[in-house]
């Protein structure tokens, strides 16, 4: 690991329509998607495994740039708007 990257953990989906090409989507996984040191990323990919065996997990590297791999609407303002 690369002691000074942030890493988090993503679930790694292969569509059918991809297969041939090889090309996999990766999502962040729920709970898992908080920058981590290389060596909790690799204890919690084993975590990961063992509670979830029919998935396949991957470590990635943020480099930083923690905004592409928020879950859908965890960063969403859900304050209502004044007056209503």
């Amino acid at each position: 690991m690369i002691p000074t990257s942030e890493w988090v953990i993503q679930l790694v989906i292969r569509s059918k329509a991809d297969r041939h090409n090889g090309r996999s989507h990766y999502l962040p996984w729920a709970g898992y998607s908080r920058p981590m040191t290389g060596d909790q990323a690799m204890s919690v990919l084993g975590e990961c495994e063992v509670l979830w065996p029919a998935y396949e997990f991957r470590a990635h590297t943020i480099n930083g740039d923690e905004t592409r791999f928020t879950l859908p609407g965890q960063s969403a303002d859900w304050t209502h708007p004044a007056g209503l």
